[in-house]
């Protein structure tokens, strides 16, 4: 037994020997390149980055909540141009377009999950720290400063729409410091044209003035197969393009900013949002007919093909006012004067409703800072003004011809 246990200690006191040689020619290491670079030596340092987090301007490695930081040369390097790019570049974030253009920002598996605009979102956005229900779906980011994603729940600091957290949009102020500004153009296929742009005014040492913009433009990527086809007499669609889900769309932003004294600075903002386009809320539909009017879809199945008439609104009332054949499932060519084409792509649909998305926002906001000896004090506000209009049909499909019915003789 002593014989095992002094060969033991023999054997760990060879370790602890190798161990502390490793430590000791890894400090000489260190010595020596530090003899080789000189008596203070460069230090990589970590970048600070300020956040508003808490409401106060701090540094973000100071902050006890999980937050995600992006600044506006880190939206600039990963691409994020709009809502949708942060849940690649934020852990635990979702985000989807939902219905009547409307959409769904989730954190955690919290957001909102009913049909929007009828029930409580479940993070909340804000531009400047304002709660602000903008129109994510659409909007772009431009002459942003960073933007802030908190996890959470976020009530006690942002309210009671936090619970899944909370998305922090802060725009870029005026400086009086100097004169700047910054344009970005860009051109592709499509007839893709978008435009960022922004200038810094300062107009006396202590009042600044910015402006800020971009538009974008382009076709559609979808292509509508209704164009151009024409009925047994000749007759073609009207009303409908070549393609659809395209973009006309462009916002402005205004800020004027006052240092009153040394203590106290202030500043007023409008910004103004304007859509008008063929933007579809659902691009195309996967589809199998189902031989049976149960289910429109066959489950489990792909295709393009249309639903079996008799499973949707229109099949079941037009076959009930005898305007449609009963039972009838609408792959018959003879029940159209536009039968429906092949279609192998998800670029490709078959429609005569033109789709519409019209979006038009106009926010006032203001914000007032006021510092103590130990004690700062902000107020802000906003007020939105939001209109929209978005429809679309749902079955993608030019519908059959409807017989004359006692009530439509038409």
């Amino acid at each position: 037994m002593t014989r095992e246990i002094l060969r033991c200690l023999a054997s760990c006191g060879a370790v602890l020997f190798l161990a502390a040689g490793a430590v000791s020619a890894s400090a000489q290491a260190t010595e020596g390149e530090a003899d080789q670079t000189g008596v203070g030596a460069h230090v990589p340092t970590v970048e600070e980055l300020i956040v508003t987090a808490q409401r106060v301007a701090e540094s973000i490695q100071d902050v006890p909540i999980a937050v995600t930081a992006l600044t506006d040369d880190m939206l600039a390097d990963r691409q994020i141009i709009n809502p949708s790019d942060l849940q690649l570049n934020a852990p635990n974030v979702s985000f989807s377009a939902t219905n009547f253009g409307g959409s769904n920002f989730s954190i955690r598996g919290i957001g909102q999950l009913v049909i929007s605009r009828s029930g409580e979102t479940g993070v909340s956005s804000h531009v400047n720290e304002i709660a602000v229900a903008t129109n994510l779906n659409a909007v772009e980011f431009f002459d942003v400063e960073r933007i802030e994603i908190l996890r959470g729940p976020q009530g006690t600091l942002f309210g009671r729409n936090a619970t899944g957290g909370a998305l922090n949009v802060v725009t870029k102020m005026p400086s009086p410091d100097n004169f700047e500004g910054f344009a970005d153009v860009e051109a592709g296929g499509y007839s893709h044209g978008r435009f960022k742009g922004a200038l810094n005014l300062p107009l006396t040492s202590d009042i600044a003035f910015r402006v800020s913009g971009f538009k974008l433009e382009r076709d559609g990527y979808t292509e509508n197969l209704a164009y151009g086809q024409r009925d047994a007499a000749g007759r073609a669609i009207p009303g409908i393009d070549s393609d659809v889900d395209g973009r006309n769309l462009w916002a402005a932003r205004a800020t004027l900013a006052w240092d009153i004294s040394n203590r106290a600075s202030a500043w007023l903002q409008y910004s103004v949002f304007r859509e008008d386009d063929d933007r579809v809320r659902v691009t195309n539909q996967v589809c199998k007919r189902n031989p049976l009017p149960t289910t429109g879809c066959l489950p489990d199945e792909f295709g393009w093909e249309a639903p079996h008439l008799g499973a949707t609104t229109a099949g079941i009332f037009g076959g009930a006012a005898g305007a449609l054949p009963p039972g009838a499932d609408g792959s018959s060519p003879a029940l159209y004067d536009y039968p429906r084409p092949a279609i192998d792509s998800f670029r490709k649909m078959h429609t005569d409703f033109e789709p519409m998305f019209q979006a038009k926002e106009d926010l006032w906001s203001f914000g007032f800072d006021y510092g103590f000896d130990s004690l700062d004090v902000s107020v802000v506000g906003a007020v939105r003004d939001y209109e929209g209009l978005s429809r679309q049909d749902y079955l993608m499909d030019v519908g059959p011809r409807l017989n004359p019915t006692p009530q439509n003789p038409s």
